[in-house]
């Protein structure tokens, strides 16, 4: 006796064929939607049909973390700030369907002041900001923004172009932080930054100690020189 499932008939095959994806429960879309990141959303599954552009547009769980790494573009060409502006604006997109609920976002070398500006005062409930490779990001646009992020719990900064007492600043803006690393290792992407300041004398260590209580887990990593050695301090 065959155990195979009888053929289909043709009816129920053009039944299938007719199906129409845009009835889909919202449900299933949702979390069909939850495994795109923000590009395949904004320029593919978004623009589908209109209940897949008004489900992208309309629910703010859809944006609560954003993943944005390897979405710039470290080369200096006409195509790479093209990238790096598309990013953005699609960054930016994301923040205002968020609609101040977003908690985690991660990217990497397109991010700006003015971008990092335009999250902090959109996204009062972030709790986990990783940026990495944002040589466009100043001391003072990054404290401005951090200023702003009272419940961040989670900071990553690795290869930025940071300098002096950073980690007072992060200290005092931010005081339920659990977790923070800070990556100023050299490297050849690294080779036309800045050296970081401040570790020779303490000072970041003393900030640390006076302004993050309730740190659970700390991994610094300092340039000390491009050819010497660097400041590695980890803790859990």
């Amino acid at each position: 006796m065959s155990l195979l499932p009888p053929p289909a008939s043709p009816m129920a095959e053009a039944e299938a064929e007719a199906r129409d994806w845009a009835e889909m429960p919202s449900d299933a879309l949702a979390a069909v939607f939850g495994k795109l990141d923000v590009a395949e959303i904004l320029t593919g599954a978004g623009l589908v049909c209109r209940a897949w552009r008004r489900l992208a547009a309309t629910d703010p769980t859809l944006w609560r973390r954003v993943d944005m790494c390897l979405q710039g573009d470290l080369l200096e060409t006409e195509e790479a700030e093209a990238t790096a502006r598309g990013a953005e604006a699609m960054a930016r997109a994301a923040v205002d369907r968020a609609a101040g609920t977003m908690e985690a976002f991660w990217a990497d070398d397109f991010v700006t002041d003015d971008l990092l500006r335009y999250i902090s005062q959109r996204a009062p409930s972030l709790k986990s900001l990783q940026l990495s490779l944002c040589h466009h990001v100043s001391n003072e646009g990054f404290a401005e923004a951090i200023n702003c992020l009272p419940q961040l719990e989670e900071l990553e900064v690795t290869f930025c172009t940071l300098h002096g007492n950073v980690c007072d600043t992060i200290g005092r803006a931010c005081p339920q932080l659990k977790r923070f690393r800070l990556n100023e290792r050299w490297s050849i992407l690294q080779s036309e930054f800045a050296p970081y300041e401040g570790m020779d004398d303490d000072t970041e260590a003393l900030g640390i100690a006076s302004t993050m209580p309730g740190l659970q887990e700390l991994q610094l990593i300092v340039l000390q020189h491009p050819n010497g050695r660097c400041h590695e301090i980890e803790m859990c």
